[in-house]
């Protein structure tokens, strides 16, 4: 008997994988309950991934059957501790398709990060987790991850920004 699991591979963006990572970003958009603030375009996500000064990293899953439709996108930058004196890998976002969850793509993605992060001489590999999505919160500790329930998320953006600058 053959196993008929799909076998997922990871591989960077390029530039025909836009309109899928937007899709799929939308996905997720709509799973946390944040449509409301989606603004992403394909031709903002091309400026942000390929353009002279790239904000993200993106990576894309696939099956090895398909690698031309990605069924996942993972969006990481650097950041840096001022502590540790180093950058760090933070990881804005993992999409994986719910028919393709379980089959350890998403473990994949944190070990690849991981190695990334090492060979980068990245001092942490960090990312925030919604508090009600307690599936992600136990696979990301069964991965070893700590959740640091002391620290607050602060952010600012719009109206408030605009308030601020002034």
């Amino acid at each position: 008997m053959t196993d008929s699991s799909p076998i997922y591979q990871l591989r960077p963006a390029q530039e025909q994988d836009i309109p899928y990572i937007l899709g799929l970003m939308r996905d997720m958009a709509d799973f946390e309950k944040l449509t409301d603030i989606f603004k992403a375009t394909e031709a903002s996500l091309h400026a942000s991934f390929f353009g002279p000064n790239p904000a993200a990293n993106c990576l894309v899953g696939h099956t090895s059957a398909n690698p031309g439709q990605p069924i996942a996108y993972i969006m990481w930058f650097h950041n840096y501790s001022s502590f540790l004196d180093k950058r760090g890998l933070y990881l804005e976002d993992v999409y994986v398709k719910p028919e393709h969850r379980g089959n350890g793509l998403g473990k994949m993605v944190l070990k690849h990060l991981a190695r990334l992060a090492i060979e980068l001489d990245c001092g942490r590999f960090e990312w925030v987790v919604l508090d009600w999505n307690q599936n992600a919160i136990d696979f990301y500790k069964h991965h070893g991850a700590e959740i640091l329930p002391e620290w607050r998320i602060a952010r600012v953006t719009g109206a408030a920004m605009q308030r601020l600058a002034q």
